[in-house]
């Protein structure tokens, strides 16, 4: 039970669908401030563009969905919100961004950096992922449960670290080290914790609805986060994307989709991992999802390597393809198609 739950106590589905997108506008406001914050310390402290679009707006962009994982973990004490939550913010991150800010501001321009180190660089973060998940089955008696150690967990922050040292060591380039002339950094430090607690609330408010809805319609509520949480949640990173590419950061945009992508999977869910003990996690679910989102981002790595950028028409390709990713999400909620078996959604806990 969530801490909404025990304020305010049994209310109809209605109530909680209006919290939940009370919740929404919070955490989209909440993660404003957090990213305007940190871009301004940033720019303060002379940190390089590069390493501010992929590692310091990533992560705070990325704090919705940190804050899904602590809160699926420590409070609810189901893993499947939070996984679920995750794993479908990297699939709308990977399409959507990309394809809003090309669609929106024309074609976009990739790099070198970009495509060959964030972009591969994640790839190696999904098949990590994945073969941490492999290893994890061979700690249990079947080949439907996967448990996740703790250790494990650290592993994958361990390559989240070698992320960041490629990033601090790459050429950022000196003409991008400038310090902002007047940042009140007490006040942008303040501003940035009001915006954490923010977030907070507002994670709290759409976890609950997530778990209301999926009572309500007796899906698994790993389901409903792969779609609705996951949605909501990466809407604040869409918004930024495409800000950063009407100003003409069309580079810095894409870049923050790699390495937002990149700390959910390699950080904010190792994190859960090990504040909640080791987890177990349906191996037969997270094959096939795990396979789309390498699948989706060779896609994107390709199409984004070709001439070096990525046009407007390929945008809509992107669009489709997420189009085609929420149908098959909605297929499995109602048992249409059976790829992610009932069985093997429900073994998702903490």
């Amino acid at each position: 039970m969530t801490v909404l739950q025990e304020l305010i106590g049994d209310q109809s589905l209605a109530v909680w669908i209006v919290l939940g997108l009370i919740g929404f506008l919070l955490t989209w406001k909440g993660a404003n401030v957090i990213e305007s914050t940190t871009s301004k310390i940033s720019d303060h402290f002379g940190v390089s563009q590069a390493i501010q679009g992929g590692l310091i707006v990533a992560a705070a962009t990325s704090f919705p969905e940190l804050a899904i994982i602590l809160i699926s973990v420590l409070v609810l004490g189901d893993f499947g919100v939070g996984a679920g939550a995750l794993i479908g913010t990297a699939v709308f991150n990977i399409l959507v961004i990309p394809a809003a800010v090309s669609i929106t501001s024309g074609d976009t321009t990739t790099t070198q950096g970009i495509v060959y180190r964030d972009a591969i660089f994640y790839m190696v973060a999904v098949l990590a992922l994945f073969g941490v998940i492999a290893l994890g089955v061979l700690g249990t008696d079947g080949r439907e449960i996967a448990r996740i150690t703790p250790q494990m967990g650290v592993g994958l922050l361990v390559l989240y670290g070698v992320y960041v040292i490629l990033l601090a060591g790459g050429k950022s380039g000196a003409s991008d080290l400038k310090r902002a002339e007047s940042t009140n950094v007490p006040k942008q430090a303040g501003l940035f914790a009001i915006g954490l607690v923010v977030v907070l609330v507002g994670v709290e408010s759409m976890v609950t609805m997530t778990v209301q809805l999926s009572d309500a319609l007796d899906a698994p509520s790993f389901l409903i986060s792969v779609t609705v949480l996951s949605a909501l949640s990466s809407f604040p990173d869409l918004l930024v994307g495409v800000k950063m590419g009407k100003a003409g950061d069309k580079r810095a945009a894409v870049a923050n989709v790699f390495g937002t992508n990149t700390f959910n999977l390699v950080a904010a869910l190792p994190i859960g991992v090990i504040l909640a003990g080791g987890v177990s996690i349906g191996f037969l679910t997270s094959v096939p999802l795990l396979l789309f989102l390498f699948y989706t981002t060779l896609v994107v790595v390709v199409m984004a390597a070709t001439d070096f950028e990525i046009t407007t028409e390929e945008g809509y390709v992107f669009l489709a393809m997420y189009a085609a990713f929420i149908g098959w999400m909605t297929a499995e909620a109602f048992g249409i198609t059976t790829f992610l078996t009932e069985s093997t959604l429900r073994t998702i806990v903490g």
